[in-house]
């Protein structure tokens, strides 16, 4: 079975920012590709970008072999929040595949 035969599927919701197509493709790359990688199964992840003051949001959660994921990242600025977030939930899958390898 080929890497590329799951379908990740991003919802994405933007509160109070811009919905601009370069954050929406970028988020859905990042997450698409951490997701391919790493789950083993189609996977419907929501996202959610959004401002409060200074403070640039992304939230992300899903459900992937058996198990909820959610992480947030917070920062100054939208991308480095949403590059912080693909490293949290890699690490996090990372971590959930060990506790499941480990018990086989």
């Amino acid at each position: 079975m080929g890497n590329m035969s799951r379908i990740i599927n991003v919802n994405l919701t933007f509160r109070n920012t811009e919905a601009t197509d370069a954050l929406k493709s970028y988020v859905n790359d990042k997450i698409s590709t951490c997701l391919k990688k790493l789950v083993h199964q189609d996977t419907e992840a929501s996202v959610i970008l959004q401002v409060e003051k200074r403070r640039q949001i992304a939230e992300i959660s899903f459900n992937a072999d058996g198990a909820n994921f959610k992480a947030a990242e917070t920062s100054d600025d939208m991308y480095k929040s949403i590059d912080n977030l693909v490293s949290s939930v890699t690490e996090q899958l990372r971590r959930h595949k060990e506790r499941i390898t480990q018990h086989h």
